[in-house]
């Protein structure tokens, strides 16, 4: 062999992974893991890399680390290892950042199903009831509404949650248990346009004037329990306007085109579903009256036609709540006669075709947009009944959050003007 008599060369790389260190005489290394390494007086063992960052790293960093590199040595073994370990050390911060803002993403725009309640506006009425008749108040009339937020996103939920002037409720809760939110918003639309008609009804009929009332549907307004018509599509807010086919405008038509079914018939209701058209076929029930029905309570749809060129312009809010202060401001304008003295004068309350004022709700929070608006009064529906009060919820608000106004009761249009009629103009 090309070597000295007896001597056998092995080659650099021999048996077993072993080779001779150049560089340590009678040393050996082994590379198979690269644990072991010949040294002076002895053979040292290396420690395997750590699996963390450092011992000084947070519990964060260090299970972000041992995510990464369970991962790398998966794909690339150790030398990819401490290669990216070397790349995290150097950019922690920045990776730190990018988690913090993924985070905040994500609760911005994951929504809850919540509606969150708090104090509104507190406006006046005057440039949203045109009449044709010019008037010069000295104050306003101001309507005022409940601030809403549904599918609030944890930043609202938590803000609204250490406001102690505002409230969060379930989304069933805050619709009444409506189907959907569009099926509500709807039901709201014709409570704000109904209340509308309402206002001009009332305002006419207490100056003695004629008016046109015309029925144009028969409107959901809520479910009776054993009814299978939300089942079959039906929804509240609907305005039904023929069934199978036949004229259903008013109450009449309506309830006479069911007088010839029975329990058990399908018939097929057709109308609006706010902007759009809809059909739907449902079975009738058996009702309390043993007449056959659909199930639902109902309430008339009306165009109400009057002398003078009166417009709304309500179409930001929903709800009748406005209506008591919608008929002041019309009778007011037509009478050429300023209610106000000099007041900001706020109020709510529901109005009917014959001048009586309904209960509403939310009125802590329209309490505080109005005492936030600096008005001298509020007028407040008061009902006599057993149950809820909103004059006595009016009390305990002003009382509780200590507001700076008035309350005045009201039970119809006539008790409103009585009291407005009476004040003192304002010096």
């Amino acid at each position: 062999m090309g070597g000295a008599s007896g001597d056998i060369r092995r080659r650099r790389r021999g048996i077993g992974g072993i080779r001779r260190c150049p560089k340590l005489s009678g040393g050996i290394r082994r590379h198979s893991r690269g644990t072991w390494r010949a040294a002076s007086g002895g053979i040292k063992r290396h420690r395997r890399p750590r699996t963390t960052l450092s011992t000084g790293t947070s519990a964060g960093r260090k299970i972000l680390s041992r995510t990464i590199e369970s991962v790398i040595m998966g794909i690339g073994g150790e030398p990819r290892m401490a290669a990216w370990k070397h790349w995290i050390r150097r950019n922690w911060t920045a990776i730190a950042g990018g988690l913090v803002a993924v985070v905040f993403v994500v609760a911005y725009y994951w929504t809850w199903p919540y509606v969150i309640y708090g104090p509104g506006s507190a406006e006046p009425v005057h440039p949203r009831v045109q009449t044709g008749h010019e008037l010069d108040e000295k104050g306003a009339l101001l309507f005022t509404t409940v601030s809403t937020r549904s599918k609030p996103n944890v930043f609202d939920l938590i803000y609204a949650r250490l406001n102690p002037r505002m409230d969060i409720k379930t989304q069933e809760s805050a619709t009444g248990g409506t189907v959907n939110l569009e099926a509500y918003r709807n039901l709201l639309y014709w409570m704000r346009d109904n209340s509308e008609a309402a206002a001009l009804m009332a305002a006419y009929g207490a100056m003695k004037e004629d008016i046109q009332v015309e029925e144009q549907g028969v409107i959901v307004r809520a479910f009776l329990d054993n009814t299978e018509a939300r089942l079959h599509g039906l929804q509240e807010g609907d305005i039904i306007t023929s069934i199978d086919g036949q004229d259903a405008n008013t109450a009449e038509a309506f309830t006479k085109i069911l007088a010839d079914k029975k329990a058990g018939d399908v018939v097929k209701l057709a109308g609006t579903r706010g902007e759009k058209t809809f059909e739907v076929e449902v079975p009738l029930i058996k009702m309390d009256s043993g007449a056959a029905g659909v199930g639902f309570y109902r309430d008339s749809v009306v165009k109400v036609t009057v002398p003078d060129p009166v417009e709304f312009d309500f179409e930001d809010t929903g709800g009748p709540s406005a209506g008591l202060m919608m008929t002041l401001e019309i009778v007011a304008q037509l009478t050429g006669e300023d209610l106000t003295k000099g007041y900001q004068v706020a109020g709510t309350g529901t109005i009917e075709a014959k001048g009586n004022v309904g209960q509403i709700g939310g009125i802590q929070y329209k309490l505080m947009a109005a005492d936030r608006e600096k008005a001298d009064y509020f007028l407040v529906p008061y009902v006599e009944s057993g149950g809820y009060s909103n004059w006595k919820e009016a009390e305990d608000t002003v009382k509780k959050l200590d507001l700076n106004l008035k309350l005045v009761k009201v039970s119809s249009l006539q008790d409103a003007i009585d009291f407005l009629q009476g004040l003192e103009a304002k010096s």
